[in-house]
C-alpha cells in the first residue's frame, strides 16, 4: 500500500522479542531525516530482525552467504530524480548492526538508525556502488545527516 502523495507513512516492526529497540524513537529520527533531506512524501516499511533472518534475504535477494547489516529495497516505479519521495522496504540486523559500531558513544537506537538512513539514502536514489565519487558523496550525506538527527534537542534518544 502506497501512502498519497504528500503523506509520510513510517511503518516499523521489530522481529526481535523483546523489541529492543524504542519504535517511536526511531520513527521520530526517520521523519526528521525525511526532513533533511527535503522529502515530501514517503512510505517506508522499516523491519528490526536477528542474523539468522537477515542471512536468508541476503542470500534469496543477493545471493551471498550470511548476514549483512542493511538491505534496502525500492517499491516498484519509486525512482524520483528530485528525491521528493522516498519508497520502499528497509531490513536492518540488529546483531550486525550493533557488533559493527560497536564502541560508538551514541545509544543503541541511535546506531541502528544509522543503518536505516542508509537503506533512505538508497530508496532516494544514493549508490555507493557506483564508483568513488558517488560512494564519497553518499558517506559525507550519511554521516551529515546522521549528525544533525542526532544533535537535534528531541534526537538524543
Amino acid at each position: 500500500m502506497t501512502a498519497p502523495p504528500g503523506a509520510r507513512r513510517i511503518s516499523l516492526q521489530q522481529n526481535l522479542r523483546p523489541a529492543p529497540f524504542r519504535g517511536e524513537t526511531l520513527r521520530r529520527w526517520v521523519r526528521e531525516a525525511l526532513d533533511l533531506l527535503g522529502a515530501r512524501s514517503a512510505d517506508l516499511r522499516i523491519r528490526v530482525v536477528g542474523d539468522a533472518e537477515m542471512a536468508k534475504w541476503n542470500h534469496r535477494y543477493l545471493g551471498r552467504p550470511g548476514t549483512t547489516n542493511v538491505l534496502s529495497f525500492p517499491e516498484e516505479g519509486a525512482a524520483d530524480p528530485a528525491r521528493e519521495r522516498v519508497r520502499g522496504d528497509i531490513l536492518v540486523s540488529a546483531p550486525t548492526c550493533l557488533a559493527q559500531t560497536e564502541g560508538w558513544p551514541e545509544s543503541p537506537e541511535g546506531r541502528v538508525f544509522f543503518f536505516i538512513l542508509h537503506g533512505m539514502l538508497h530508496l532516494s536514489g544514493y549508490d555507493h556502488l557506483s564508483g568513488r565519487p558517488e560512494a564519497a558523496r553518499m558517506r559525507r550525506t550519511e554521516l551529515r545527516l546522521f549528525r544533525q538527527v542526532l544533535s537535534r534537542p528531541t534526537g538524543r534518544g
